[in-house]
């Protein structure tokens, strides 16, 4: 997966196929991240896998951006399916769960 950073906007497809990496992320980590931090958000780095929870969105995406800076990010509220997005740049990901 390549990663997408600040220095263009992505194409829908660049989107689209992050996205998809985020979740291939996220679903293994679902169960405990529900049971631990329903609610919170999870900021994960599409490219490498790594990611930051925080009950506050900005907070998470704050110690993603001070690892990898000029990434961007997606972001998932944890249990919940209406918020997925690209938390660095505020671009929606157009595919909802």
């Amino acid at each position: 997966m390549q990663t997408l950073t600040t220095n263009r906007i992505p194409t829908r497809e660049e989107r689209e196929a992050y996205g998809q990496a985020a979740r291939a992320i996220y679903e293994p980590l679902r169960k405990q991240l529900e049971k631990d931090h329903w609610g919170e958000y999870v900021v994960i780095h599409p490219g490498n896998g790594d990611y930051a929870v925080s009950a506050d969105e900005e907070q998470a995406l704050e110690e993603m951006r001070a690892k990898y800076p000029g990434v961007l990010f997606f972001s998932i509220r944890i249990g919940y399916r209406a918020l997925y997005h690209f938390g660095a740049s505020g671009l929606s990901d157009g595919q909802r769960s």
